[in-house]
């Protein structure tokens, strides 16, 4: 299954920007001049300008989900054994609350929510970048080995540092378990890109051979768990279903500064993300480097994927469910980074929030688990029916 191309409008625009005519041909020119042109002038000048219908719904939206991704904010600050009002809140992060406003929301549930926020972008930044290069709705870094790699990394940490295995231990724990999980995270796509490499990367075979390493990291993390005592192995557990209980600002500060660096980056390279769409006789055509396009954006995509697991645990279909929301309610030309981030740091604030609003505590990762699964069905019924 693969995406749409985008029209030809798109492709058209790009052309444009790569030939442009000159403007020295005199031959085109008209021949009326003085106070027509200079009245022409003023008009256009003066004339309210048009926009395109599209770019006014993506701004519109963004500005809804911006707000809506504070509210959510506020919300899940509030929420708590017992509840602050928004006013508060509000005040107290702007830097006026008292003193015991400010160590219940600075110092207990803020570094839960910003965690949350940041870790929600990163997948869904990361899930659009991958369903772009790879042209396909289903291609993701939970299914592509990103998760799975950083998941056995930061298992090995836990178990190997826990049962005190010599020089192996002592280093996975000098080197932090973020840092641990990361380094997974890369070594698994780079056995990804390795394997899937045929001068290029198609989504197909990106997608096959990610579910193959997703299997052998998720084998090396059941041998793990098995060897595994009592006490390192319900850390581990707790750590792979997705949890926020670990948040703080001290982890969630470099994951934050990585992403934002990141999305930086993908920002500024946002013509060649969108180029990657085409089929790749266009690119060719259009004369882009397609390996180092593609190698740029993949690397971008791990790295948002590898942080925002080192941060809060593997969080299912968030980067898989962000991007197709967004790519809708935008009406954009493919799954857009920035659009889709808004929509992952939405999804996991919602999904903190409705578990910690349970009788039961549950881990995020669940919530997001129960809710993709569904939208995984759908999509894949509406995909068929397409087909059809």
């Amino acid at each position: 299954m693969t995406s749409k191309h985008p029209p030809t409008a798109e492709l058209s625009e790009l052309h444009r920007g790569i030939h442009r005519p000159s403007s020295d041909n005199s031959a085109g020119r008209s021949r009326f001049t003085g106070r027509a042109s200079r009245t022409g002038r003023l008009v256009r000048a003066f004339a309210p300008r048009r926009r395109h219908p599209g770019t006014r719904r993506q701004v519109l939206v963004s500005a809804v989900l911006v707000a809506l991704v504070l509210a959510l904010l506020v919300a899940s600050i509030m929420v708590g054994e017992y509840v602050l009002p928004a006013t508060d809140v509000v005040r107290t992060l702007l830097g006026t609350g008292d003193p015991a406003d400010r160590f219940v929301v600075l110092g207990l549930r803020a570094p839960r929510a910003v965690t949350a926020l940041v870790v929600g972008f990163a997948l869904g930044a990361a899930g659009a970048i991958t369903q772009s290069v790879a042209r396909n709705p289903l291609a993701s870094p939970d299914i592509l080995g990103v998760t799975a790699g950083a998941t056995a990394a930061a298992v090995a940490a836990i178990v190997l540092a826990g049962t005190g295995a010599g020089v192996v231990g002592g280093f996975l724990v000098s080197a932090g378990l973020p840092i641990v999980a990361v380094t997974g995270g890369l070594l698994a796509t780079a056995l990804v890109c390795v394997l899937a490499w045929r001068g290029g990367i198609e989504g197909y075979r990106l997608v096959l051979v990610g579910l193959g390493v997703n299997a052998g990291a998720s084998a090396i993390t059941s041998w793990l768990l098995v060897r595994a005592e009592l006490p390192d192995l319900n850390a581990a557990l707790i750590w792979m279903t997705g949890s926020l209980n670990r948040a703080s600002f001290a982890i969630v500060g470099p994951v934050a500064a990585v992403v934002l660096v990141t999305v930086v980056v993908s920002a500024l390279s946002s013509r060649w993300l969108a180029i990657l769409r085409f089929d790749s006789r266009v690119i060719v055509g259009l004369g882009v480097r397609r390996s180092s396009a593609q190698l740029l954006q993949i690397g971008l995509a791990v790295v948002l994927a590898a942080a925002a697991t080192a941060a809060a645990g593997p969080i299912p279909f968030v980067a898989f469910v962000a991007p197709q929301i967004a790519w809708r309610a935008l009406a954009a030309q493919g799954p857009p980074p920035l659009g889709a981030g808004l929509v992952g740091a939405g999804v996991v604030l919602a999904a903190d929030l409705g578990a910690r609003s349970l009788p039961v505590d549950l881990p995020v990762g669940v919530v997001t688990s129960a809710v993709g699964a569904p939208f995984l069905l759908w999509l894949l019924l509406r995909e068929s029916r397409e087909v059809r």
